[in-house]
């Protein structure tokens, strides 16, 4: 068999998802509800080593690889340039998905608050306080996306960013340098300028989000674009047996690892790493991430095939429910650790019975959903 035959084969079909990108997305959940856990933990002076996830070791978190998929696949589904479909059917599909996270985005809130009433320190360390002092009246600032808890905020900015989505695909239709050159510049000013923010968030620091839409729109509709134009398609042909694919992506990631590394080892701060406006090096730092590991699955495609990264492709596959299911878990195992088990040990355990949860989850939403499909 040839080469290209091989890659005829092994590339995915235009009307077949992409495994990689679900695994790895999937992935992404998996250290987002950890994260948040240690977000808890942490702030209450938990004794011990953080619970080992990627975030220990580069400039970015899992947020930036979500926006970055999530991104890719609202191009590659609803405005791939096979289809081109009208603005104004993407503008219903993209607010349609919009309008279904804001309502989750309610539930969720509404289902965290009896555990932030029954604990005090999980109350103040995610914000909860605020809503419940001020009564409520609060629900209304939180209806109009002002005031956010911890781990809510980046479904607020995710959900600005699909509103905001057709406008970016008009660019795109008209020009797409065009398109990239304005969200580039867009991304450069709000990073430059701290106060090009959107009033409000969580209730402290400079009340400003904190995830700015300006600066967190240049890697979700830049991931929008390559997803309309099915880059990942192409660099995957490319990319199976191919060796030397791995060179780049392998040297990269491992140089912004050190660099990670020897600001504690030298007493440095590399710039250009903000979270709010996701700086240069965050971004470099998540792309790094996404094609390293894409390009190890797209070399031995025998790996998306093993068991625990199929439950990570389920995980990922359904993610928005995934999201709101893991926040869910994560302020769960928050307040079993403050409340009953505040113990390096138990933050263990915690953390892989969310992630197992998370997965039982995932399974179980994937054939109800099978079942009505069927």
């Amino acid at each position: 068999m040839t080469s290209s035959d091989s890659r005829n084969r092994s590339g995915p079909r235009p009307s077949k998802r992409d495994a990689s990108i679900d695994i790895l997305r999937g992935l992404a959940l998996i250290t987002i509800t950890i994260n948040h856990i240690t977000g808890f933990t942490d702030r209450m002076h938990m004794v011990g080593m953080q619970f080992p996830t990627l975030t220990l070791w580069g400039f970015s978190s899992a947020a930036e690889v979500f926006f970055l998929l999530s991104g890719y696949l609202v191009g590659a589904v609803y405005f791939s340039v096979a289809k081109d479909p009208p603005v104004r059917e993407f503008a219903g599909k993209v607010w349609r998905r919009a309008g279904k996270l804001y309502l989750y985005n309610l539930v969720l809130f509404l289902v965290l608050l009896p555990l932030c009433l029954l604990s005090r320190d999980l109350a103040r360390l995610s914000f909860y306080s605020w809503f419940i002092e001020k009564g409520p009246a609060s629900i209304v600032d939180f209806l109009i996306l002002y005031t956010q808890p911890y781990c809510l905020e980046i479904l607020v900015t995710y959900m600005t960013l699909l509103a905001a989505a057709p406008i970016f695909a008009m660019l795109l239709r008209l020009n797409i340098l065009l398109a990239l050159t304005i969200s580039i510049a867009l991304y450069w000013f709000a990073h430059e300028h701290a106060w090009f923010n959107i009033i409000g968030g969580s209730p402290v620091g400079d009340w400003r989000w904190n995830f700015n839409p300006a600066s967190w729109q240049l890697i979700f509709f830049g991931a929008l674009a390559a997803g309309r134009y099915r880059l990942l398609a192409k660099m995957e042909q490319r990319a199976d047996g191919n060796w030397h694919w791995l060179v780049a992506p392998l040297l990269l990631f491992t140089g912004l690892t050190i660099l990670f590394l020897a600001q504690d080892w030298f007493a440095f701060e590399v710039l250009y790493q903000s979270k709010i406006r996701i700086g240069p090096v965050r971004v470099v730092h998540a792309l790094s991430v996404c094609w390293l590991i894409m390009s190890i699955l797209w070399m031995w495609p025998r790996l998306q095939k093993l068991w625990l990264m199929k439950q990570c492709a389920v995980i990922g596959s359904s993610s928005l429910q995934a999201f709101v299911v893991c926040v869910a878990l994560s302020y769960t195992a928050g307040f079993v650790w403050i409340e009953y088990l505040p113990y390096h040990a138990a933050y263990i355990l915690l953390c892989i019975a969310t992630v197992v949860l998370l997965g039982f989850f995932a399974n179980f939403y994937m054939q109800r959903k099978s079942k009505t499909v069927s």
